[in-house]
Parts: structure tokens; sequence; C-alpha cells
């Protein structure tokens, strides 16, 4: 054979072992390898030219043709030799065999088998859950934040994120490219703890976050906040939270839903003697958007408490922000003030008057109540109020009302009526007696465009 001519040649110049060594034999074993296909001996010489080359290929073996066996008897080995790679053998065959790819399987079977996981998964943590609180619209809560940050973590930040998107952002600049128009949004009235359970007592301190989340911004739109060293106080007879927000215009784009977020709890004598109040993620949707109207129940219970929200729809709505400023005489000392805002109705006038109860016009926004408390007004007659975002129905009417008293509950009050603009500001005056007022209301229509955590606003 020409491998063995080859091999011959070299021990004739010299070559490093001699024909009838136990080496010779190991050169034959890997001269016959080669004829086989399993290593290519390092003394060849380079492959002919594949002209010069005609192959029969009904006679040529591949290396899959041939077994083990004559594998073996090829490479001329010792019984020893072969046991012990017979040996080896098998087991890299078991080994193979071991790790080939299962079957695949089908998509339907692949969703059934994720589904039935997860199921599972559910089930054991609803069950580790109801056994620390049986609370379960605290599983809710948690499988949303879970959710949140699976989606959107990506592109929104952190799930304790606030809203980037500031008020009266088109008030003085136009939006681009029609970007902004009047838009459905979502009014908040009021929120209180309708009921408080289990072993909490009146007055109760509370602390925490309730927010909204739209389809702009999936971050927190803060309605009422406070931390744990400031907390408000409920007693059984005020039950309200003293809201401060929401801070921009919420918008109620069906299909999608605004999420209700809430995080509140009762401060104890110690942090650890804390109680969760309540902890919810409610999906809200408007079943009947023809008409800016009062949603329906807005209640929501819990292992500790009820919530009450209520809430509004406001159809192609705009937003404005209102500011009321001092600039003739002062406020006087231990003068308690309740500062509001109502909004009326326009498209769909006639089905809202039939439907009196679903009425928005005289559903009251507290932009302050000072509660007994001092008045805070700075330095340039500005009056610190507690909220001042409303949504507005375009063309429809903002009235802003002024109430003061003294102890002796003499009462004075006074108000305005602007209609709905789609940007600059409105301003107006009020005389309440001891001091006049000014009002001004900044109008911006509102984004059609969600931002994200990299939006540049």
């Amino acid at each position: 054979m020409e491998a063995e001519r080859w091999s011959d040649r070299e021990r004739d110049d010299g070559g490093w072992m001699a024909a009838g060594s136990s080496s010779g034999a190991m050169v034959r074993r890997e001269t016959r390898r080669s004829e086989v296909g399993l290593e290519k001996s390092s003394s060849l010489p380079p492959p002919l030219p594949k002209e010069a080359v005609k192959i029969d290929k009904k006679k040529t073996k591949k290396r899959s043709d041939y077994s083990i066996e004559d594998i073996l008897k090829i490479l001329d080995m010792s019984e020893e030799e072969l046991a012990v790679v017979k040996e080896e053998w098998a087991e890299m065959e078991a080994k193979e065999k071991e790790e080939a790819p299962k079957v695949k399987e089908t998509m339907v079977e692949w969703e059934a088998r994720v589904k039935k996981r997860i199921e599972e998964e559910n089930k054991a943590y609803r069950e580790m859950m109801r056994s620390q609180d049986d609370d379960e619209s605290s599983w809710d809560a948690i499988q949303y934040r879970k959710s949140w940050n699976a989606r959107w973590s990506g592109t929104r930040g952190s799930f304790e994120d606030t809203t980037r998107i500031p008020p009266m952002r088109f008030t003085h600049k136009p939006a681009l490219d029609y970007s902004a128009a009047g838009t459905p949004t979502l009014q908040v009235f009021f929120v209180k703890v309708a009921v408080a359970k289990g072993a909490l007592q009146w007055p109760l301190d509370v602390f925490g976050i309730v927010a909204m989340r739209d389809v702009l911004d999936r971050n927190r739109n803060i309605v009422f906040h406070r931390t744990r060293d400031n907390c408000q106080t409920l007693t059984e007879e005020d039950r309200n939270l003293v809201l401060v927000g929401p801070t921009c215009a919420v918008a109620l784009w069906m299909p999608e839903p605004v999420i209700i977020d809430v995080e509140l709890k009762v401060k104890g004598t110690t942090e650890s003697e804390d109680k969760g109040l309540s902890n919810l993620a409610v999906p809200l949707l408007c079943d009947d958007t023809s008409y800016s109207r009062l949603l329906h129940s807005g209640s929501y219970t819990s292992k500790l408490s009820t919530l009450e929200f209520r809430l509004g729809y406001i159809t192609s709505s705009v937003e404005a922000t209102i500011f009321i400023r001092v600039i003739q005489g002062s406020w006087p000392d231990g003068l308690s003030a309740q500062f509001a805002a109502f909004t009326t109705g326009f498209y769909g006038k006639g089905m809202a008057c039939r439907d009196s109860n679903m009425s928005i016009d005289d559903e009251r926004i507290v932009l302050l109540d000072s509660r007994g408390e001092k008045v805070v007004v700075t330095s340039d007659g500005n009056i610190k109020l507690s909220r001042c975002v409303v949504s507005v129905e375009s063309n429809a009417e903002l009235k802003v009302s002024v109430k003061a008293w003294k102890a002796d509950n003499n009462v004075v009050q006074n108000e305005n009526v602007f209609t709905a603009l789609e940007a600059g500001v409105s301003y107006a005056t009020l005389d309440i007696v001891f001091c006049k007022l000014e009002i001004s209301v900044a109008w911006s229509l509102i984004s059609q465009y969600p931002v994200s955590a990299n939006s540049v606003l």
C-alpha cells in the first residue's frame, strides 16, 4: 500500500523505528486507522489530486458503515487491548445515548406544561400568603408588582418611581405634530378609609402611598403620600385622606385600564408593630364613555380595611392647574378655610341629567382643607394648596370656590367660573372681605404618546 511504502521510505531514510519492533506494529495500526477514517497518520503523504483518484462509491465504505468489531480487527490489537477498547466504546455509547436530546414537545404540550407549572407555583404562593394574613388583595398586589417588573422595568425604571410628566406641559408651548389633544381622563374626588377591621381602633395614624398608573406613564402618579414620621391621623368622624394629587392628568383610554396602586399602613408603637392597612393593585375601566360621569362602586376590601374611592370619568378633557394668591390684604391668623373645585359635563349632557346619580357637576374636589390649622401663605402671597391639578371636559366649565370661617362659625365664601381652554392661563379675582385673592388656571392639552424613563419632556 502507498502508506506502507511511504513508511518504508521513512525507515530507509534513517527513520526512528525498526519494522519488526512493537513500535512498528503501532505504525501499522495507525496506517489502518487512516483507511477507516478514524485518524490521519502524520506520516502519510499529501492526498492525490481529485482527478487522479477514481472512487467506486458502491464499494467505498463510510465511517458509519464500520462496526466496532470491524475497526478492532483492522487495528490488529491484542485480546487485552480489544477488551479495554470494547469497554470504553460501550461506556461512550451509553453516555451519548443518555445525553441525546429528547423528542421535542409540540407547542400545545409546551404551553400546557408551562401553564401547569405556573398554576402550581401560584397555588403554593397563594397558600403561603393566606397562611400569613388571609389577604387576597395583598396577593394580587404582589403579583402585579412581579408582572410590572417583568414587563416595564426595562423602559420605565423602578416600580416605586413617580411619574416624570409635569403639569402644564403644553400651557405655554404648543404640542408638536398633534401629539397632544383632549383626552379621556380619570377624576379623583376623594379617598377614605370606610371601614377599619380586626384589631384596628380609631384613631388611626396612616402612612403610605395611593397612586394611579395610566397608559401614558406606567409609573406612580401620586394621589396620597405620607411617611411614617408624618402620618395622617384619621378619626371615626373624619376618615378622608388628604390628597396631594394627581400631579398631572390621569389618562383613561379604553380598553387600557388605570391601575389603582395602594400601599397603606397603620403606625404602631414601634416599626415592627406597624400593620398593613391596605395593599391593592386594582385595574379600573369605564363601561360607558359617551359622556362625563361618576364611576360605579369604588370600594375595595382587604383584611383590615375597606377603602372607598369616589371617581369620575371625564371625556375629551384638558388639564387645569390651579393657583391661588393673596394680592391685597393678608390672610388672618386663626382663619380656617376650604378651597375647592367643581367641574361640569358638556358632551351627552342630556344623558347625564336623566341619570342624575351619575352626574359630576356637584362633586367637590378639595384643593385645601385647613382642618382648623393655619393656612400656609408664602412670602409672595401664594397659598399652599394640598392638590392643584384637575381634569376639565373640553368646552365645559371649572368652578373654583373659597370658604373661610373663624371659631364663631361666621362663614365667608365666594367663587368664580372659568371656561376650559386648550392652552394659556385664565385669571380672576375673588373678594372675601378681609383680603382679595387672585385665581389663575393654567390650561394644557394632554399628551397622546407614552413616556419612558429616557423620554425628553
